[in-house]
C-alpha cells in the first residue's frame, strides 16, 4: 500500500466516524469564533490587552496541538491493527504526518480567525500575529512529529532489546555477545510524552521571549531570527525523521501499542513517589487501587506531568512578575489546565489504567476505586494548578478574578470525577 492509498483510507474511515460537530470545519469555526470574541472584547480596552489575550489563547491552543501529536503518531486506537498489516514504514509515517499536518492547520486557522479583530487597530498588528501563528503551526506540523518519532524510536528499540533478552533467557535464541559493562541504560517509556513535552516547552518559551514584538515593543531576541530558526529546525527535523521512518515506524506502532496491553514489552514497575506514599496513607482502603493508578498514570501518561510542570511554571512566573494585566494569562492557563484535567480524569476509567471487568472480580469496593481515582486527580490538580494558581492570584492587585478561576476549575475537574460512576 502506498502513502497516498493509506491516507485516502484513513480519511475515509474518519469521515464515516465523524459527527457534524466533530468535523474540522465546525471545530475551527466554533473555537476561532470564541477566541475572536474574546480578543474583540479586549480590543475595546487596549491594543496591548487584546494582543495578550490572543497570545494566551494561541499558546493554549497550540499546547493542546503539541500534546496531541503522539496520539496522531502512535497512541492511536488502531495502532495495533496497523502494526499487523503488511504496510511498510514509509506509508505508515506519511499517514501519521498527514494527521499531524491537518491538526496543525486547523489550530492555525483557529488562531488566525481569533486575530481578525486586531485589524481594527492596524493591519501591521494583524500581520505580526499571523506570522507568529504560522510559525507555531509549522512547529506543530513538522517539528513536534519529528521529536515524537525520535522518542518513540528510542523506546521501541529498547523494548525490542528487552524482548531479545527474554528470548535468550527462555532458550529460544542463542545468546549474543555480551554487552559492554559501560553501556547506557535503555530509554524509559516516559520519553514517549516527556520528550515532546520538553520540545513544546522550548517552542513556547521562544515565543514568549519575542512576544513584546507583537505590539511594537523591543523583544529580548530578534523575532526574524527566532521565527526563522523555528521554521528551519522544523523542516530539518522532519526531513531527518522521514529518512529513518521507513525502517522504524512499523516497529514503533507494534511496540508502543504493546506497551498499552503489557504484552511483548519490558515492564517498568517503579515504586510510588514520596508524595504518592503520603496520599496513600491518607485514603484508607483506597490505597491499593490508588497505588496502581499512580504507577500506571506516571508510565502511560507522562504528558500529564510535563504539561503540569509547564502550567506550574507559567503560574509561578505570573505570580512573581505581577504583570499589569494578568487576566489573559490566568484565564488561558487555568482554563487549559481545566480542560486537560477533565480529559485525564476520564482516562483514569479507561484501559490500560482501569480494566473494568477485571476490577469487578477483585475484593475491592467500588467506592474505594472511586476514592483512589479522586485522590490521584486531587493530588495532580493541587500540586500543578491549585497551589501555584492561588500564589499567582494572591500576588495580583485584584485577586478575585484569579481566585474565581482557580475555584471554578477545581469544582469542574474534581466534581466531574467525584460524581462519575465506575
Amino acid at each position: 500500500m502506498t502513502s497516498r492509498e493509506l491516507i485516502a483510507w484513513s480519511a475515509l474511515h474518519e469521515r464515516r466516524a465523524r459527527t457534524p460537530l466533530s468535523s474540522p470545519l465546525a471545530l475551527t469555526a466554533i473555537a476561532g469564533g470564541i477566541l475572536a470574541a474574546w480578543v474583540g472584547w479586549r480590543v475595546g480596552t487596549a491594543e496591548v490587552a487584546a494582543s495578550r489575550a490572543w497570545l494566551a489563547g494561541t499558546l493554549v491552543a497550540f499546547a493542546v496541538a503539541f500534546m496531541r501529536v503522539p496520539f496522531h503518531l502512535y497512541w492511536r486506537a488502531d495502532a495495533a491493527l496497523l502494526a499487523q498489516l503488511p504496510i511498510e514504514g514509509g506509508p505508515l509515517f506519511d499517514a501519521a504526518l498527514w494527521r499531524c499536518v491537518r491538526a496543525a492547520t486547523v489550530t492555525t486557522l483557529v488562531t488566525a480567525i481569533g486575530a481578525v479583530p486586531l485589524v481594527a487597530v492596524s493591519a501591521e498588528l494583524l500581520v505580526r500575529h499571523l506570522a507568529l501563528a504560522g510559525a507555531l503551526g509549522i512547529a506543530a506540523a513538522l517539528f513536534l512529529p519529528a521529536v515524537a518519532t525520535w522518542a518513540a524510536a528510542l523506546v521501541a528499540a529498547s523494548q525490542s532489546e528487552g524482548m531479545a533478552a527474554l528470548r535468550v533467557a527462555a532458550g529460544i535464541d542463542a545468546s549474543p555477545r555480551a554487552r559492554p559493562a559501560t553501556q547506557a541504560p535503555a530509554p524509559s517509556t516516559a520519553l514517549l510524552g516527556a520528550l515532546p513535552g520538553f520540545a513544546s516547552t522550548l517552542v513556547i518559551v521562544a515565543v514568549l521571549v519575542i512576544s513584546p514584538w507583537l505590539t511594537g515593543g523591543t523583544p529580548a531576541a530578534s523575532p526574524a531570527v527566532v521565527l526563522g530558526a523555528l521554521v528551519a529546525a522544523s523542516v530539518v527535523a522532519i526531513a531527518g525523521a522521514r529518512r529513518t521512518a521507513p525502517r522504524v515506524m512499523a516497529t514503533i506502532l507494534r511496540d508502543v501499542s504493546a506497551l498499552d496491553r503489557q504484552r511483548l514489552a519490558t515492564l517498568e514497575i517503579r515504586p510510588p513517589t514520596a508524595i504518592e506514599r503520603l496520599i496513600a496513607r491518607l485514603i484508607g482502603d483506597a490505597a491499593l487501587p490508588y497505588t496502581k493508578d499512580a504507577r500506571l498514570m506516571r508510565r502511560r501518561y507522562p504528558m500529564a506531568f510535563a504539561l503540569g510542570a509547564l502550567v506550574f511554571l507559567v503560574l509561578a512566573i505570573v505570580g512573581l512578575a505581577q504583570p499589569a494585566d494578568p487576566t489573559p494569562w490566568l484565564t488561558a492557563t487555568v482554563g487549559g489546565a481545566t480542560l486537560y484535567g477533565l480529559a485525564v480524569g476520564a482516562r483514569l476509567y479507561r484501559p490500560p489504567i482501569e480494566l473494568a471487568r477485571l476490577s469487578l472480580t477483585l475484593p475491592i469496593r467500588p467506592a474505594a476505586r472511586r476514592r483512589a481515582k479522586l485522590a490521584w486527580l486531587t493530588g495532580w490538580w493541587l500540586i500543578f494548578v491549585a497551589l501555584p494558581g492561588l500564589f499567582a492570584a494572591l500576588r495580583q492587585p485584584d485577586p478575585l478574578t484569579g481566585l474565581a478561576l482557580v475555584g471554578g476549575g477545581t469544582v469542574l475537574v474534581l466534581g466531574a470525577l467525584a460524581f462519575r460512576r465506575t
